[in-house]
């Protein structure tokens, strides 16, 4: 019966992305379409699949009777089309975390923002509702954090938002809202029937994370204290009204890995937090909630960092963990859910599989499986019946297709340090003298791993070897991997990437005339940055909402709060007392050194590095009478959330490639 729904709810994405295409523009309309389901949830009931789909170029909530295959699936544009996240409440509601960009006038003048929202949608009424849209005094770009669901309360949802009290009061030492002492992060009950919100506890200029018991009453909180380099636990023993400090942990203003604390212990009894263990590496620990001791090592990998936290939100606690080695490794703490992820590893051979999912009794499982040849797909497990049947693909147009294969590749950067790295090489290809995209990914604390992407394959379909370093700096390999990149941006991460380039020209696998610089956000600086500081190394670079001048990235960045300012301090330096190094390695100031040509293709509303870098660079490299393009993404915002962007950037910059290094 899945079958059947599937044929239905994708019938329009199959029609008009047709596997057999096999022009370019055809393939940028493939690769660049927004996944066709995003993410797959099941109600607590185990009776219906809630997920995120596209239609055209916009997500709606669509809803899936497991009970009823014959009925039509029903669905429902959130929030401008721009949903992002997706869970359950309870058996009627859906919580759907959506984005739109807007101006909002702030104390600097008026800013582009992305306003996020969280909305509730009923299955039954088809209707959505704003969360927190009885007030107009919280920090109008948050959504809040969605902190538990309530079992117990059909009506209510937890989470924690900023409210905005008295926004002239200012004071240095908060982690929150702009270093505003009239900025708060307080816990509220919301109801997903009005969206209507309550403050259930006030937070303090410098609280930034609350604990709940299953109840939804408050247990715990988190207060920063940024002159002593230190986070502080408050625990609310139950019956209480008052919180008492239990303990601090070393938490220093722009530290890799600082003390996080997500919730109760798989068993209920105490806390897990997530801090540097042995080897620097992030790691879990049960804390006790009475001397806030780290009592237990709950998960330690000896060589790579945890990278998330599993949470079931209706019971409020941590029930596993995930790190990534070359693909993404689940853990759970519950014997017998570790067991199901074992027998699914072993069903979907060579994937990486994981339950995203699951209904309160654990009978059903929605499971998300990775592969390093082709696109994501997700499952329908029922643990009574011992069947595993898909769900849906997240590129159903490209299923079947095998146009490359990604494999491993390290190598030694300049100072000796071992850089991990990807090749998407295309299929049935020698490694021999191939033409070459640098495809450095962006953060740049962030990390690429072994599994399909819809960028680096689409030029991998067009014969391109694709190569994804894991610059110094990246995150997953531990404290000291990422801190060796502080400072480092254009110096030794730049190296990083060149050293990579010439070992593959040096073991005969890339033409050294056909290699082009691609990449988005950081990695669109690296582009830049290659263009400018390794001139003779690429025949081209492109820049995707790229960084392009370093003191102003600091610059507007220390505006929003004193915690960015100390994040940038660390990572890059200060635009003060640093501005002559950051200059020395900011593409602005180095356009005159350019010989390949740029193509800057970048999104107007960039909220996150504003479309005025382009701009800058686009100046530098005429002034200084180089050549480079400009595409402006008009109401594009920094992720390329639109299919049409996504479409554009991919035709602009193959045309563009193939023009300077052409692979056919």
């Amino acid at each position: 019966m899945l079958n059947k729904f599937i044929a239905a709810a994708f019938a329009v994405a199959s029609l008009a992305l047709h596997p057999g295409i096999a022009a370019a523009e055809a393939q940028a309309e493939i690769y660049g379409a927004l996944p066709a389901v995003t993410d797959v949830q099941i109600s607590p009931d185990g009776s219906t699949l809630a997920m995120l789909r596209a239609v055209g170029d916009r997500m709606s909530v669509v809803f899936y009777d497991l009970n009823n295959p014959q009925a039509k699936p029903a669905g429902v544009e959130v929030g401008g089309g721009k949903a992002r996240d997706l869970v359950w409440a309870n058996n009627e509601h859906v919580l759907v975390l959506a984005s739109q960009t807007g101006r909002m006038q702030v104390t600097t003048g008026l800013e582009t923002i992305e306003f996020f929202r969280w909305f509730s949608v009923s299955k039954s009424t088809m209707k959505s509702v704003v969360l927190f849209g009885n007030e107009g005094r919280y920090y109008l770009s948050s959504a809040g954090d969605l902190i538990a669901t309530n079992p117990n309360d059909e009506l209510h949802a937890v989470f924690a938002r900023i409210t905005v009290n008295n926004i002239l009061e200012r004071a240095t030492d908060t982690r929150l809202g702009g270093g505003n002492a009239g900025f708060t992060y307080d816990l509220f009950n919301g109801n997903l029937k009005t969206g209507e919100t309550d403050r259930s506890a006030a937070g303090g200029p410098n609280t930034y994370d609350w604990l709940v018991r299953p109840s939804g009453e408050p247990l715990g909180r988190i207060d920063y204290d940024r002159g002593k380099g230190e986070s502080v636990l408050f625990i609310k023993p139950e019956g209480s009204g008052d919180f008492k400090r239990v303990s601090s942990y070393p938490d220093k203003p722009g530290a890799v890995y600082g003390f996080e604390l997500y919730g109760l212990a798989p068993d209920g009894q105490g806390l897990v937090a997530a801090k540097p263990g042995d080897g620097n590496r992030r790691a879990l620990f049960r804390i006790d909630p009475i001397s806030g001791e780290a009592t237990t090592t709950l998960f330690l990998n000896p060589r790579y960092d945890i990278d998330r936290v599993i949470f079931d939100y209706r019971a409020a606690k941590v029930t596993g963990v995930r790190f990534t080695d070359d693909i993404p490794r689940y853990v759970h703490f519950d014997p017998d859910e570790q067991k199901t992820q074992i027998s699914l590893e072993k069903a979907l051979s060579g994937a990486s599989p994981s339950i995203i999912s699951k209904s309160a009794d654990g009978s059903k499982m929605v499971v998300k499986a990775l592969y390093t040849d082709h696109p994501e797909q997700f499952f329908l497990f029922d643990r009574s019946a011992k069947t595993l049947n898909m769900i849906a693909s997240a590129y159903p147009a490209i299923d079947g297709r095998v146009v490359a294969r990604k494999e491993r590749f390290d190598h030694a950067s300049s100072d000796g340090l071992n850089i991990p790295g990807y090749l998407t090489v295309p299929a049935n290809t020698a490694k021999s003298n191939l033409p070459l995209i640098v495809l450095p990914h962006g953060g740049p604390q962030g990390r690429d791993d072994m599994t399909f992407e819809w960028w680096p394959f689409f030029y991998a379909a067009h014969g391109y070897l694709v190569y994804q370093p894991n610059f110094r700096g990246s995150d997953g390999y531990g404290a000291d991997f990422v801190s060796s990149g502080f400072g480092e941006w254009g110096r030794k991460m730049q190296d990083d990437i060149t050293f990579g380039v010439k070992k593959l020209i040096a073991d005969g696998v890339v033409d050294p005339k056909r290699i082009c610089i691609v990449g988005a956000s950081y990695g669109g600086y690296a582009a830049l940055a290659g263009a400018t500081l390794t001139p003779d190394l690429y025949a081209c670079a492109v820049s995707v909402n790229g960084v392009s001048n370093l003191p102003a990235l600091i610059g507007r960045s220390a505006r929003w709060s004193d915690w960015a300012e100390d994040y940038w301090d660390v990572r890059l330096g200060s635009r003060f007392r640093d501005k002559k190094a950051l200059e020395e390695v900011s593409p602005t100031e180095n356009a005159e050194k350019a010989i390949a040509p740029v193509l800057i293709i970048h999104g107007r509303d960039d909220t996150v590095v504003p479309y005025s870098h382009a701009i800058r660079m686009q100046d530098a490299l005429k002034a200084a009478g180089k050549s480079v393009e400009l595409v402006e993404l008009k109401g594009e915002d920094h992720w390329l959330s639109r299919a049409p962007s996504r479409t554009v950037t991919l035709e602009k910059s193959l045309e563009f490639i193939n023009r300077h290094i052409g692979a056919d």
